[in-house]
């Protein structure tokens, strides 16, 4: 509690310290983080690891790139000082070098937002999702949640809290599908609108006015497949908050994005849950025949056909907890993702004249990528090391020999602990 107390004085001397320097009027973005790297050094040594974060968070609100409202989530979850009179005199002294003109209403009818939630078991983290969505400003949204068979008291929770809401449409499956098949369902049924949104239900949006920005973004240029933004990370287990800025260009080429995708410098959004995808570049990407409708699948399937967008604003929040789909992935599911990729590379060559060695080397890079992400993250036994070596061996030759030399010890540290006496010592 001692330190918990120390961290919320220091953040407050922060806060009061960047106020000051604000009276002068604007601050360049990268001076005012050069000024709080200053005074975060007067600090204790172990205050200045969130304190540097919560300066990065105040610097893009000074540079106007975040609504305040973000800076207001960040005070409160972190430190407890959402409230608080610094927290209000250096939103009131932010709010002062912002450009108070405001655009002219919307004329015309409103695009729709095709929202999809999928669904299991995690009716806390449900309702906020959801609630997150209601509470944009964005006039003309529709909410789809399809429950994979929840045991939690799910269905009883979206009777009670949103039974009487029109914009929320509920469907429940008796028998678990699976996300990817729940969002391909969910989309064939509902997802009529002219822009679709795909949320995982630990997920949540805390900017309300992302859907009109991300909206008008995509009217000002109608070749984007979809818009991103940035989030924070939020760790659940020490309840912390790490931005993830994605620094991608305003506008993305599809082509270059596409064949460096998750390399350095073209990083995947968090999840879906910052992209507004158009309607119509899905069903142009084929999603109705998609094997698996996951992230990384949608996303590159959907720059075949478009080009990227992104604002630099943080509108969300991903969680990272130890039930996250990305942490407990089986082999089969592995597989049928590497088999969508593979789909993904065939679409590449026949439909948009993509040259054949390279997209094996692409296939190549990005089955790798997956592979090693899975034997360090989700392997658990030999037999799982066992069965992807043969898979590789099969598929994608060439990189067969390096993924085997990478993994040689820890498969024998699998192989060492299968053996009931090492298992029984190591509990002691």
């Amino acid at each position: 509690m001692e330190q918990e107390e120390h961290m919320r004085q220091a953040s407050r001397r922060l806060m009061d310290r960047v106020s000051l320097k604000l009276e002068g009027g604007p601050v360049a973005e990268e001076d005012l983080l050069e000024k709080c790297a200053a005074y975060i050094q007067q600090e204790q040594p172990e205050a200045r690891e969130a304190l540097t974060s919560l300066s990065q968070v105040i610097a893009r609100q000074a540079a106007g790139k975040d609504a305040l409202e973000v800076l207001r989530f960040y005070l409160d979850s972190q430190f407890g000082l959402g409230d608080s009179k610094e927290a209000g005199l250096l939103e009131t002294k932010l709010a002062e070098l912002r450009d108070r003109s405001k655009s002219e209403a919307r004329s015309g009818a409103v695009p729709k937002i095709s929202v999809i939630i999928t669904t299991y078991n995690r009716k806390d983290f449900l309702r906020q999702a959801v609630e997150s969505i209601l509470a944009q400003d964005y006039p003309n949204k529709e909410i789809v949640v399809i429950d994979d068979a929840s045991t939690d008291g799910t269905e009883a929770l979206m009777e009670e809290r949103f039974g009487d809401e029109p914009r929320v449409i509920y469907m429940r499956n008796e028998t678990n599908q699976g996300p990817g098949a729940n969002r391909l369902a969910a989309f064939t049924a509902h997802g009529d609108g002219e822009y679709v949104l795909f949320l995982d239900d630990d997920d949540y949006l805390i900017d309300s006015g992302y859907f009109s920005r991300a909206a008008a973004f995509h009217e000002s240029r109608p070749g984007l497949s979809f818009v991103a933004a940035n989030v924070f990370l939020e760790y659940s287990a020490s309840q912390r908050l790490k931005l993830q800025e994605l620094g991608l260009s305003e506008v993305t080429d599809r082509r270059t994005y596409f064949l460096n995708f998750e390399r350095p410098g073209y990083g995947k959004p968090a999840s879906t849950l910052t992209t507004l995808f158009r309607r119509e570049a899905l069903i142009n990407m084929d999603i109705l025949q998609m094997n698996m409708v996951n992230d990384a699948s949608i996303y590159l399937r959907s720059l075949l056909v478009g080009d990227a967008g992104f604002i630099d604003a943080v509108v969300g929040v991903y969680r990272i907890h130890g039930n996250n789909i990305t942490f407990n992935l089986s082999r089969d599911f592995l597989v049928r993702n590497l088999e969508e990729k593979r789909s993904i590379r065939n679409l590449a060559i026949e439909r948009y004249s993509y040259q054949k060695n390279e997209m094996n080397g692409w296939f190549n890079n990005t089955a790798y990528d997956t592979i090693v992400y899975y034997l360090w993250n989700s392997a658990k036994t030999k037999d799982d090391f066992m069965y992807m070596y043969q898979w590789i061996r099969s598929n994608c030759p060439d990189i067969y020999g390096k993924i085997k030399q990478e993994f040689r010890v820890r498969l024998i540290k699998k192989q060492i602990l299968q053996v009931p006496f090492i298992r029984k010592l190591i509990r002691r």
